[in-house]
């Protein structure tokens, strides 16, 4: 399977800031009425819950995005394709600017999995910059995920992190690292921790094994935001595969309760405040103050 560049591009050119992600949930709406057998639902916080069913199954896979972005453009913007590298800048000044990657990519997956699969669960989130408000709210939604057993999300920066632990809890089991360690190694992807999204609220309240995915977007939240198109293809891909290797299986990967360890670090991020500069300069404003990547794991800094 290969990424709709055409989609993407589309995707990328959508104003969605967290609390106002309209013009989002309207695109995805029409563009999934043109897939058949789906059936929609939304809640007070407008997460979205689809479900694509041909062939009646007892269980299904869930794929999860947020809808929302970081970014608040001041300008029209265009996008720039070079050696497979995405990148998007102002019309008007040329000036490099965030290119909503984070979580449009995660969009893409979801949509194009819509299409191919024949049964799946998708559940598109609202505010997840904001503390998973969404999410939290999601969960809440018992009978959608009654159902489902286990929750994929392609939500993390770079090319090889299958993020099982986040929001200071466990969130995958390991028999299902184990039934997917084969495609792990194809697709070059290895264990890792991460901070905080949307898998790690539903899958400490759901108690359903959940995974974040890389898929190849890098320095989110800020205006040198970049997509590399053949690691986004990668992880499609990956997904997929996932997908596809466990409908076999009856197994519903479930997870203990477990009390974090770390709060939420997004609570601690003064959003309201947040500034949009697009002019360049040498330090960002990013929910970590003390590392360029953003994993407050890595750095052991204390919130």
């Amino acid at each position: 399977m290969k990424v709709n560049l055409k989609l993407l591009k589309r995707l990328y050119l959508i104003d969605h800031e967290s609390t106002n992600e309209h013009d989002m949930i309207s695109f995805i709406l029409n563009y999934c009425y043109k897939i058949p057998h789906l059936i929609f639902s939304i809640d007070k916080e407008r997460n979205l819950f689809i479900t694509k069913n041909t062939t009646n199954p007892e269980n299904y896979a869930c794929v999860v995005a947020h809808m929302d972005t970081i970014h608040n453009f001041t300008s029209a913007r265009e996008l720039v394709i070079k050696n497979n590298i995405i990148t998007a800048k102002y019309i008007k000044s040329g000036i490099q600017c965030g290119l909503n990657a984070d979580d449009c990519n995660g969009i893409l997956v979801a949509l194009q999995l819509l299409e191919t699969l024949p049964n799946l669960k998708v559940c598109f989130t609202t505010q997840e910059e904001l503390g998973g408000i969404g999410a939290y709210e999601a969960a809440n939604n018992i009978e959608f995920f009654l159902n489902v057993r286990y929750l994929i999300q392609a939500d993390r920066r770079g090319n090889k992190d299958l993020i099982t632990r986040t929001n200071g809890i466990d969130s995958a089991s390991e028999k299902f690292v184990e039934d997917i360690q084969s495609l792990m190694e194809k697709y070059s992807y290895s264990e890792s921790i991460g901070t905080f999204t949307d898998i790690g609220v539903l899958a400490s309240k759901l108690l359903i094994s959940g995974v974040n995915v890389s898929c190849g977007y890098y320095n989110e939240h800020t205006f040198r935001e970049y997509c590399n198109i053949n690691e986004l293809n990668n992880c499609l891909n990956f997904i997929y595969e996932i997908i596809t290797s466990l409908d076999n299986q009856e197994t519903t990967y479930t997870i203990k309760a477990q009390k974090p360890y770390m709060s939420n670090y997004y609570s601690n991020y003064d959003y309201d405040n947040y500034t949009y500069d697009d002019s360049p300069k040498d330090e960002y404003d990013l929910p970590c103050d003390h590392c360029i990547d953003q994993d407050c794991m890595h750095c052991k800094q204390t919130w």
